[in-house]
């Protein structure tokens, strides 16, 4: 599966290891309810060692091991244009604890660099959660939280992503996490591949349920995005099918009314643009979105008159969960 999904790639983008992709500064929603300046921070290192069928993010990676001391250069040339430091996201569009992407060596001056901020945030496969991760816990002056990729509990989707994980991998990670207080941030596809087009909404709820309960205190709804090759194929053949704005307010919509207690859930809004088909309501319906990231609360659709996009919203109730 890896040798058929990376022979569909196009080129990665050149990139330098000396200094990060870019740089994000956004509010964001906690569980306790409070709005907060966040950071992302999109450093530049090596790929991720897992081929997903659904993945784009090698794209920008390093076709290389990262150098030791380049994520360290990255981060401190990011912190100069950070004003209020509360929350800051590293991402590094592969695992943090993989030695191949981040070298231990550069650990100690990681978090130096990191000691004044509340939370710190990294991306990690569940293989790589363990020791290592632990210990960065524990000599990090605030606290950790690890964003992991659940994607689908969907029991026949999730196997053929080519991710290399179970659910009990999944379950296991997150129990481990909570055990030595480290947060849990879940990622959940909307559009995922190998999940009927009728049957995206329920298992992308159910998906958000499932990762509520094994402690996610954060839960980021990503719309599929075409474009790595490997989903094109899929959809030729029909195991994958492009989302649409219509889903993603929708799925959105209903996932707010489950109501959770301890979870914030948000969508992501990354490129959302381009799977409109109307440049007459686009805006406002990703303003929409992007208010009740911050609010946690509905707001009515936005009507439009071109493409006739309606405020009518179905209840979640209906479906059982």
């Amino acid at each position: 599966m890896d040798r058929w999904v990376r022979s569909l790639r196009r080129s990665k983008v050149s990139r330098s290891s000396d200094r990060p992709l870019g740089v994000v500064h956004e509010r964001e929603r906690r569980p306790e309810g409070a709005v907060v300046d966040a950071t992302t921070v999109f450093l530049a290192g090596a790929e991720c060692p897992f081929s997903c069928v659904f993945c784009d993010l090698w794209t920008h990676t390093l076709t290389e091991r990262t150098p030791p001391g380049a994520l360290p250069q990255q981060l401190a040339g990011a912190l100069g244009t950070i004003g209020q430091r509360s929350l800051i996201k590293l991402y590094n569009a592969s695992n943090f604890f993989d030695p191949t992407a981040v070298p231990p060596a550069d650990e100690a001056a990681l978090l130096r660099l990191l000691d004044d901020f509340a939370q710190v945030t990294v991306e990690c496969h569940p293989r790589f959660i363990g020791d290592r991760c632990f210990s960065f816990a524990d000599r990090l002056p605030g606290a950790l939280e690890v964003a992991v990729g659940l994607e689908t509990v969907h029991p026949e989707a999730l196997p053929r992503l080519n991710k290399q994980m179970t659910l009990a991998d999944f379950d296991a990670a997150a129990s481990a996490l909570a055990m030595r207080q480290i947060g849990l941030r879940a990622f959940v596809l909307l559009g995922c591949p190998f999940v009927g087009e009728e049957e995206q909404l329920d298992w992308t709820l159910r998906s958000v349920l499932h990762a509520a309960a094994r402690g996610a205190g954060t839960i980021s709804i990503i719309p599929v995005r075409g474009g790595n090759g490997a989903l094109e194929s899929l959809g030729a053949e029909g195991h994958w099918h492009p989302v649409t704005l219509d889903l993603v307010e929708e799925a959105f919509d209903q996932a707010l009314r489950l109501n959770l207690q301890d979870a914030v859930v948000q969508v992501d809004l990354w490129d959302l643009k381009r799977v409109s088909d109307c440049d007459h309501c686009v805006e406002a319906r990703v303003s929409r979105l992007a208010a009740m990231n911050l609010s946690g609360l509905e707001e009515s659709r936005v009507g439009c008159d071109w493409c006739g996009a309606s405020r009518q919203v179905p209840d979640v109730r209906s479906r059982g969960l």
